[in-house]
């Protein structure tokens, strides 16, 4: 450990829907990282991981993994950007054409994106030259 006091939280993917979840003061698996327990001693860790193990073992989480956090007056933040990005959703859907923000369910936030069919002005078209991943030999001699 390093001279500040690094705390964890044990974070993972719900196997049902692949939802990002931390494991909660009661023992079960939540949206929520201010729920999350918080591990402060090697001992706490080293529970911590034997719980991830367990779960992941008995398909309940996909990957557990420790993540560092900071008890900062609102709650806990994630050190690393990653977590950040894992604990609060996709930084970029509000830039994705047809994103509508998602409806917040108990406490637990969804993503989903509308398509609207038939609605094909707003979102670019692919080219014609890459359908299915395949580069015809006609655009690469154009572009020599």
């Amino acid at each position: 450990m390093s001279k500040s006091a690094e705390l964890s939280v044990l974070t993972a993917n719900r196997l049902g829907d692949g939802i990002v979840v931390f494991l909660d003061f009661e023992g079960a698996w939540n949206v929520n990282l201010a729920e999350a327990v918080v591990a402060r001693s090697p001992d706490e860790v080293r529970a911590l991981q034997d719980r991830g193990t367990y779960d992941a073992e008995h398909n309940l989480v996909v990957e557990p993994y420790l993540a560092e956090v900071r008890e900062m007056a609102g709650g806990l933040v994630p050190i690393r950007y990653r977590e950040r990005v894992r604990a609060a959703g996709p930084s970029i859907l509000d830039d994705v054409p047809g994103y509508v923000a998602p409806p917040v369910e108990s406490g637990a936030v969804v993503r989903q994106a509308h398509h609207e069919v038939g609605d094909r002005g707003s979102r670019p078209q692919p080219r014609p030259e890459l359908v299915e991943g395949r580069a015809t030999s006609t655009s690469h001699a154009r572009a020599a």
